[in-house]
């Protein structure tokens, strides 16, 4: 069985390490003011200067792919692939979750299309375990859809995938993480570590990124130094001084990372000052 692993925008900043893989990107759309939209494709943010213009407080929004285009891209990959395994954004995030799998319960992708049931995973996570199944896929170690689901839980299990989102109220304006940083939002110049999770939660708070730092290095000593792999993510725009703060303390604490773009999305979600922290096991 030919099986295709298909992301939405959220999932990848569409980097080299996807291509020539059985990885597929289903785009996301983002929302003007005066309800015009577009896709999050790499091509599209370019042009438009998506984030430039988050950065100067536009109130830009994120939107799920419409049905048709669930769709249209399923017929897409169904005249190359037998089988579609398609990981959407976190339900948490968005309605592509129902949305998908609303699609994939029409009697014409019956058997021919999996929709993960995705609640924990998010940004380059998505990724991670997108060229995690890849793999097992071409060793032949699962072959199935149904192993295919198995092997996701299993890898998710250990995930460890954390935000410190740059703009709290923007992030908290759509209902996303509220419960996580409700009790400090009035608090002024505190910055919030939120543990992305179906219920997100916060990990840690402080006035410095140094005492957020504290906090990340702890948790991959601690727990993820051996046998995983870090990914630090931050917006093209997120300001030098928290980007070198925190890159200094991971190289400080000798953290074996690496370094990505965060999704387009995220960046909408949390402000361009957004960075994170994504630990999986090693592919």
């Amino acid at each position: 069985m030919k099986i295709v692993i298909l992301l939405d925008s959220s999932g990848t900043n569409q980097s080299e390490k996807i291509k020539n893989k059985n990885i597929e990107v289903l785009p996301l759309h983002f929302t003007f003011p005066n309800g015009t939209d577009m896709l999050d494709t790499p091509k599209e943010v370019k042009e438009k200067g998506i984030i430039k213009l988050i950065s100067e407080g536009v109130d830009i929004k994120t939107s799920q792919a419409s049905p048709d285009e669930v769709e249209n891209k399923y017929d897409e990959l169904l005249k190359t692939y037998d089988h579609i395994f398609h990981i959407p954004i976190t339900g948490n995030l968005s309605s592509m979750l129902q949305t998908a799998m609303m699609v994939s319960r029409d009697d014409k992708y019956i058997g021919k299309v999996t929709v993960y049931e995705n609640l924990n995973i998010a940004a380059q996570a998505i990724e991670q375990t997108a060229l995690h199944i890849s793999k097992l896929l071409e060793e032949g170690k699962i072959k199935t859809p149904e192993e295919i689901t198995q092997a996701i839980k299993e890898y998710e299990k250990e995930m460890y995938i954390a935000i410190l989102p740059g703009d709290l109220k923007r992030l908290t304006s759509g209902g996303r993480g509220k419960k996580a940083v409700t009790t400090v939002l009035n608090i002024l110049k505190t910055k919030v570590l939120i543990k992305w999770e179906a219920e997100p939660k916060k990990e840690a708070m402080g006035r410095t990124i140094n005492s957020i730092m504290d906090r990340i290095t702890k948790v991959y000593h601690e727990s993820y130094s051996k046998g995983f792999e870090m990914v630090f993510v931050r917006t093209p725009l997120t300001s030098s001084k928290i980007y070198e703060a925190a890159r200094g303390a991971l190289v400080e604490a000798k953290v074996n990372f690496s370094e990505e773009l965060i999704p387009n999305i995220y960046t909408a979600h949390a402000g361009v000052d957004t960075i994170g922290f994504i630990i999986t096991k090693k592919i």
